[in-house]
Formats: C-alpha cells, sequence, structure tokens
C-alpha cells in the first residue's frame, strides 16, 4: 500500500468526503491527474476526469500517448493525486498531437453507485472489463465480457475467455467486490472484434 506521496505536488487528503471536495475541482477541466490507489493490481490512474460522486470517479484514462479508454474506479480506494509539472506537460503534448478526443462521452453516466454507472453503460458500452482487486478477494479477479442484467446487489456477465469463446452459463460477481470498470478500451473493442457469434440463449 503507498504510504506517501510520489512528489511534493501530489495532494494527499485524508477522507473520502476531502478527497471528493477536493477531486471536484478537477472535472471537465481537460487538465491530467495521476489518481494513486490503495490497490496493489494497478496503484495509479492517468488521465482526465469526466465525473465524480461520493462514491465512485469516471477517468478517460492514457498510457503514455495511447487514449486507453474509460475507468470507473471506487473513490474510497484514493489515497491521494498529483498535479504537477509532469502531468501539465502531458497536457501540451497531448493537446498538441490532438489526441483529447475523447473527452466527451456520447452518453450521461449516473455515478450514484455502482449499480447506477453500470445501467448507464449497459445499452452503449455493455461490453466491459471489470476487476475486484481487493487482496483479499479470494475468487475471480478479471472478467471481460457483455452484460446481461445489473440488480442493486450483482450484475450478471457473460464471460468471454482469451479465445474468443463465451462461457455457456453467466457468472454473477457481487458489486461490493467491483474496485473498476473499463470500457470502450482500444483493448476491449480489438478483442471483441475477434470473438465468436453471441450465443442466442
Amino acid at each position: 500500500m503507498l504510504e506517501t506521496p510520489r512528489s511534493p505536488y501530489a495532494q494527499k487528503v485524508g477522507t473520502s468526503t476531502n478527497m471528493y471536495a477536493s477531486l471536484a475541482e478537477h472535472i471537465g477541466t481537460a487538465q491530467m491527474l495521476r489518481i494513486e490507489r490503495s490497490l496493489s493490481a494497478e496503484p495509479s490512474l492517468h488521465g482526465y476526469l469526466l465525473g465524480l460522486s461520493p462514491q465512485l470517479g469516471l477517468m478517460h484514462c492514457f498510457d503514455d500517448f495511447d487514449p486507453d479508454g474509460y475507468t470507473i474506479f471506487r473513490l474510497e480506494d484514493v489515497l491521494a493525486y498529483e498535479r504537477g509539472p509532469h502531468e501539465k506537460h502531458w497536457d501540451r503534448m497531448l493537446t498538441g498531437e490532438g489526441l483529447l478526443g475523447g473527452m466527451h462521452l456520447p452518453i450521461e453516466i449516473n455515478l450514484g453507485n455502482l449499480q447506477a454507472a453500470l445501467g448507464s453503460l449497459q445499452t452503449h458500452f455493455s461490453d466491459v472489463i471489470i476487476e475486484c482487486e481487493d487482496d483479499s478477494d479470494e475468487e475471480g479477479s478479471f472478467y471481460l465480457g457483455r452484460m446481461l442484467d445489473v440488480s442493486s446487489e450483482t450484475i450478471s456477465l457473460l464471460y468471454v475467455d482469451a479465445l474468443g469463446h463465451w462461457d455457456d452459463m453467466p457468472s454473477t460477481i457481487t458489486l461490493d467486490r467491483i474496485t473498476k470498470v473499463q470500457f470502450d478500451t482500444p483493448y476491449l473493442r480489438r478483442f471483441m472484434r475477434y470473438v465468436e457469434a453471441f450465443p442466442s440463449h
């Protein structure tokens, strides 16, 4: 777990409530942030904050110069965020290269809670990557597939394996296990073009 910010430019706010208030100033500003999380699998996210609630954040992520789709993350996992000279320099480069075209989504995503967020995605972005990154989670941690149904406690998803084959039966994931949801990423778009036909149940 990250104990201290990476640089003197990092903002370490303390509580989720204070973190929400501090991060909210960056929504839609086209200013890159580095968000530090308490989860070891992917401790940092880099990109532009598009939306925020006291529970969830929505970020347009980047992998160096490559736009990397969108990530919904839990605010409770955020330890600190950084907006310093490094991020400002990347703003100039990404703007100069014309790589910020993904700053406006075609739909509005309700970030009030995870059920609402997933429900917002279901019509336009039903193919998702769901991750359960808590170290104590002994079940599966990575699910790539198509959302079928979302309830107040669970999501039903038809998983597709590494060879592009759909599972015979849907997987049920409890919402309280989910730490991150990715959608409309280059990986997802390319991979899903080569899976077998979606089964008609």
